[in-house]
């Protein structure tokens, strides 16, 4: 029998290898898995910095080196002034020094020398213990010799000195100091001590404030939603400042007794603590940054009227703020060490340390307990996550939309919504002349399984939820 070549054989079907390799050939075996009720989920991460938690760690850390900056020309963790020596004695006195003990007074004698009068001020300063500071950050043991009268020098003052104790005993000399700003050198020490009082007050609140202000405005930013932005950031501000300011008050009389304890534990290690003091002091002041964290992150909630994202927001500011305030003190006093006269450094690294914790911990948190989401795979911001965080939520050209579909002509102005039934998910097409795809399938109403591929216009999603 003739056997007949394949293309004229009716019996075998032949196909090309451009057939084979065909768009069409994956829009067939999609829709054969759509209706298998399987979904699609593509391989594509896209751009890994558009996560959540990593935009909101960078915002912290922004924000909260915006507060350090504002507030720190305004600390003094030990009082400074400078000018020309008006009065100088060498010899050994043991001024009174008074005590408060709960409601006892106390007085402590303790042998001094001096007194150094500078700027009309009589300053003392304590023999083993007061160094010469050079303005190369050499530090040399004290001697009064050294110095003379109508020399120019600077002096640190011990701020605890000075609002406790009645008299006021200097740490460092700087016998070479540079110019002091005018308006800095006109100021007394009770009014610099006042200023370190007042900035100190205010450091929650504005911490607070910036940090909620950035992480409620990054994530309209993100996606092209000014509105968004301004109005999450606007409320992230206020609810951060207001909710810091009062949480720094707990924060204060949460620390302050547990930092009092601290300091009864003298020691030998790098804090001039014993370890059990060390770690009180942690505790304390991680236990007043956890406070002070749990305002931080509520604008985004409260601006877009959703339980979740307070909720998250919330959980994440609690918990960076506990994770900052424990890491704030090993790297004050461990890695910058404790013999110096200011902890400029150490706040920065510590506040930003705060602000890039919460930050990180909300999107953690957020990323955690979410229940679903969309993942952009194609369009201008691939790789980025959409979280399903209200009951109904648009997607189109408008930026009222709760997922922003701009620079694409192909979007209807409010294209489609997705909708919260019970424990499962819908979409809907609103725009009849414009598909919206699902697994290559036009559809005007239908059922979101996890992995189903979304398209409208040239973006594609994938709808994923958590597993179980």
């Amino acid at each position: 029998m003739t056997q007949l070549p394949p293309e004229d054989n009716p019996n075998i079907i032949c196909i090309t290898r451009e057939q084979a390799m065909s768009h069409h050939v994956d829009d067939m075996l999609n829709r054969q898995a759509s209706l298998r009720g399987e979904g699609i989920t593509r391989g594509s991460k896209g751009k890994w910095y558009y996560q959540n938690w990593f935009t909101f760690m960078i915002a912290g850390m922004v924000a909260a080196f915006a507060a350090w900056a504002m507030l720190e020309p305004y600390f003094d963790d030990m009082l400074y002034i400078q000018g020309p020596i008006e009065q100088l004695s060498t010899g050994t006195s043991r001024p009174p020094i008074h005590k408060s003990q709960g409601k006892e007074q106390m007085e402590i004698k303790i042998d001094l020398q001096g007194p150094v009068r500078v700027n009309g001020q009589d300053i003392f300063v304590f023999p083993g213990v007061t160094k010469f500071l050079y303005s190369d950050g050499r530090k040399a043991p004290l001697d009064m010799n050294a110095i003379g009268k109508d020399q120019v020098v600077g002096l640190y003052v011990s701020h605890e000195s000075v609002a406790q104790f009645g008299v006021n005993i200097a740490l460092f000399i700087v016998p070479d100091p540079a110019p002091n700003p005018p308006k800095k050198a006109s100021m007394t020490l009770e009014t610099l001590s006042a200023q370190t009082n007042a900035a100190g007050m205010v450091l929650f609140a504005v911490a607070a404030a910036m940090i909620g202000l950035a992480i409620g405005a990054v994530d309209g930013i993100g996606c092209h939603l000014l509105r968004r932005a301004l109005v999450a950031g606007g409320i992230g501000l206020v609810v951060g400042f207001i909710g810091g300011f009062i949480s720094g008050i707990l924060a204060g009389v949460v620390y302050s007794p547990l930092n009092a304890l601290a300091m009864k534990q003298e020691g030998d290690s790098a804090a001039g603590l014993t370890t059990f003091g060390f770690l009180v002091q942690m505790g304390g002041r991680s236990l007043g940054w956890c406070l002070a964290g749990m305002a931080m992150g509520l604008g985004q909630g409260i601006a877009l009227r959703s339980s979740r994202l307070l909720i998250y927001g919330f959980l994440g500011g609690v918990i960076g703020g506990l994770l900052g305030g424990l890491l704030f003190d090993p790297i004050d006093l461990l890695l910058l060490g404790a013999d110096k006269p200011s902890a400029h450094w150490s706040r920065l690294v510590g506040i930003v340390v705060v602000g890039g914790s919460v930050g990180a911990m909300i999107g953690v948190v957020e990323l955690l307990a979410r229940d679903a989401w969309l993942r952009m795979v194609e369009g201008p911001l691939a790789g980025k996550e959409f979280l399903i965080f209200k009951d109904t939520m648009h997607l189109g050209s408008s930026p009222r939309s709760e997922i922003y579909l701009f620079n694409d002509n192909d979007v209807a102005i409010q294209h489609g919504v997705i909708r919260s039934i019970g424990n499962n998910y819908e979409i809907e097409n609103l725009c009849r002349e414009r598909p919206l795809r699902i697994n290559s399938i036009p559809v005007t109403r239908t059922r979101l399984r996890h992995g189903d591929q979304i398209v409208i216009g040239r973006t594609i999603f994938v709808f994923q939820r958590r597993k179980g």
